[in-house]
């Protein structure tokens, strides 16, 4: 009996590897270009080159663009105060607005257990936020603070950083990340926002949160460590934070990174508690409103994106694009959704901007055909020999309206310091 067991068993499996042998030898391309391939049977790499990337080249693939860099006057390194987290990028009149995350003059950060009411955790800490104007996108000159840090005991009382500015209705509204005092590694974070008639101010606090994080888990006493958890909440329980806004079929809709507790749970200790959460450490979420000031409805899909490191996104064409970075499956790409939500690969991108602002001039419009954009600003993040950030800027070709062979080259190869520097800032 055991013998005619074994012999039934490998019949199953002899006529289960037939059939998805046939079932994969059947599924026939059709509508290729020129016909070329229609009818036939293709390696699996063959068959994404068809059906995901329509057979096309990358260099004229609208989704795909290489990038370049260079500094910008009056936004560059400083010793004592970083600056990052640029905003949307936006115009009034004949002036260019920036606006970003600014600290005051202080030590270099001394991480969160030594941080202290006047010694900064890093350098997003004890912050507010700044905006600069410049006539010409290179050239800015630093203005001054917009939105504080609230008062003491309030949400936002420790630091407000990485805003986005949304034009709407003839007003100005400033979405940002906000933490309050003690900053720790398990800190809630959420999105606060202040609100102008002018672009310069004065600016209005809103006195309570627009978004916070969702259903909690629970973190364990043995550490004060993030990823010490003994139970998981929602993939954005402990922070909702880098907003990016637009307006989209007469609402506002706002996408925003988040962290769930207990990022790096999965490692074994001591860096991790070996528990594995069922999404990702860094995705990205979307919340909706008819108002700037909320309710911010969060959509039943989210997280839309289970990667990336900062939520960016423009209208482009009858859909949304994103520039997913730094974290995650697929990080490193450029995505799109008609519906804003469901997003999928259009292209695979070298050395993208950190955290950039764009200048995408219908970003608020309410647009049915988004143009997209060609130069923003990103921030160069820390290094033990330059311990505060500072802003730069960028220029690609992800628009409707030029075609920059510039910014469509392939074969992206780096020197050898970079190489050595891959996995470390120095």
């Amino acid at each position: 009996m055991k013998i005619l067991g074994v012999v039934v068993l490998l019949l199953l499996f002899s006529c289960n590897s037939e059939n998805n042998k046939s079932e994969i030898e059947t599924k026939e391309l059709k509508g290729t270009l020129d016909g070329y391939y229609d009818g036939k049977n293709v390696s699996a790499s063959m068959r994404r080159y068809i059906e995901q990337w329509g057979q096309t080249e990358p260099t004229q693939n609208e989704f795909y663009s290489s990038f370049s860099y260079h500094g910008l006057k009056g936004l560059g390194y400083e010793e004592g105060i970083s600056r990052r987290d640029p905003s949307t990028i936006i115009k009034v009149e004949d002036t260019y607005y920036v606006y970003y995350t600014r600290s005051p003059k202080t030590a270099p950060p001394v991480g969160y257990k030594k941080a202290t009411k006047s010694l900064p955790a890093n350098t997003w800490d004890m912050c507010d936020i700044y905006y600069a104007t410049s006539k010409d996108g290179k050239t800015w000159k630093e203005q001054g603070i917009t939105a504080a840090r609230g008062p003491e005991g309030e949400f936002d009382d420790r630091s407000v950083f990485t805003p986005d500015i949304m034009v709407y209705k003839g007003k100005y509204y400033l979405y940002y990340q906000a933490v309050k005092f003690p900053y720790t590694e398990r800190s809630k974070n959420v999105i606060g926002m202040s609100w102008s008639n002018s672009p310069e101010g004065p600016w209005h606090r809103h006195p309570e949160p627009v978004l916070v994080p969702g259903k909690p888990g629970k973190f364990g006493n043995d550490s004060s460590k993030r990823s010490d958890i003994t139970e998981y909440g929602d993939f954005d329980s402990q922070k909702v934070h880098d907003p990016n806004l637009i307006v989209r079929d007469g609402k506002i809709w706002m996408y925003y990174k988040a962290h769930p507790m207990g990022v790096g749970s999965e490692h074994k200790a001591p860096r991790g508690v070996e528990l594995k959460k069922p999404y990702p450490n860094f995705s990205m979420g979307v919340a909706i409103a008819d108002s700037p000031e909320g309710p911010f409805v969060k959509h039943p899909l989210n997280p839309v994106s289970a990667s990336g490191h900062e939520a960016l996104v423009w209208p482009y064409k009858e859909g949304v694009a994103s520039m997913i970075t730094a974290n995650g499956p697929e990080k490193n790409t450029i995505q799109w959704a008609k519906d804003g939500v469901n997003f999928e690969v259009k292209a695979n991108i070298v050395l993208p901007p950190d955290a950039a602002g764009l200048y995408c001039k219908d970003k608020y419009d309410n647009t049915t055909n988004g143009i997209g954009f060609t130069w923003g600003m990103c921030h160069i993040a820390q290094s033990k020999s330059k311990p505060w950030a500072y802003l730069f800027g960028f220029k690609c070709d992800l628009s409707q309206e030029i075609e920059d062979l510039k910014h469509k080259g392939e074969n992206i190869r780096f020197d050898a310091e970079s190489r050595k520097k891959s996995t470390g800032r120095k």
